[in-house]
This record gives C-alpha cells, structure tokens and sequence, in this order.
C-alpha cells in the first residue's frame, strides 16, 4: 500500500483507524482482518496495538470457558470495577492458580461479555445497550458487516 490511505478489506478507508473498533472486529470474528491478507495494514501501530487488545479479550474468554468448565461459577469468579470510562476487569481461575486483574475500556469489556455470553457462559451477557455500542463500533469499519460479524 502507498502512503496516505488505507483500506479495510471491504475497500473502505481507514485515515485515522479507530482502534476500538477494530480491536472489536478482531475480537469477534479474527480472521476477518488476516495478517496474511493485509500485511502492509499491521505495520501501523493502531493495527498491532487493536490485534494486541483483541488477543487480551479472546484470552480473557478462554480462561472464563475454563473455569465454566471445571465447575467455577463464572458469574461470581469476575468482578468489574468502572471508573472514568475504564472497567477494572479481574477473575480467578482456581484450577490454574491463577488470578488476572486488567484494564479494559468499557466498549472492550461489552467484547468481553458478548464473546462469554456467545460461548455460552451462564452469568455473563452483555446489556442491549453494551451490544448497540459493538454494533455502533463495527458499523464505524463497516455498516455492512457489522450484523453478520454478530451472528
């Protein structure tokens, strides 16, 4: 790609990527904005920093599915504490010894709820509004993907 514009796959531009919602869109369907396909892309900062944050939600996710798994109740194991547009997001997982406290924004933490509630995590789903504000997110890369990404 040359200097100055560039597109998401869907031919759109992306001047001042939005990492939010990219790291949305990375976090709910990951093989949309493929390394391989896009590689100029992830040279930019906001690219490897979305891909960064999507892996850290997607993480989160996997860990929650493991505790589910072992019989944790997930819903009591998580705790969220908002404050200034930032969520305190922290959890244990007994069976790994292990407890993670991370910031998220609020549009990651909806991310968050929406991938766990997808997996079919009892306790947590995300508010109508928390999903209106992932759909607004993925409408900004691109109005027509925003709902088959959401299935």
């Amino acid at each position: 790609m040359g200097h100055g514009v560039r597109h998401d796959p869907f031919g759109q531009s992306l001047g001042a990527l939005d990492v939010e919602s990219l790291t949305v869109a990375m976090a709910i369907a990951p093989g949309v904005y493929s390394r391989n396909r896009f590689f100029d892309l992830f040279k930019t900062t906001e690219v490897r920093r979305a891909r960064t944050r999507a892996a850290v939600v997607r993480g989160i996710v996997q860990h929650l599915a493991l505790l589910h798994r072992e019989g944790g109740d997930v819903a009591v194991s998580v705790g969220l504490d908002r404050h200034d547009g930032r969520v305190g997001f922290r959890y244990r997982v007994p069976a790994l010894c292990f407890e993670r406290k991370t910031d998220l924004t609020e549009l990651e933490t909806s991310c968050v709820l929406y991938l766990a509630e997808r997996a079919g995590l009892p306790g947590l789903a995300p508010s109508s509004s928390e999903k209106e504000g992932l759909h607004g997110a993925l409408r900004r890369l691109s109005g027509r993907e925003a709902t088959r990404l959401m299935r």
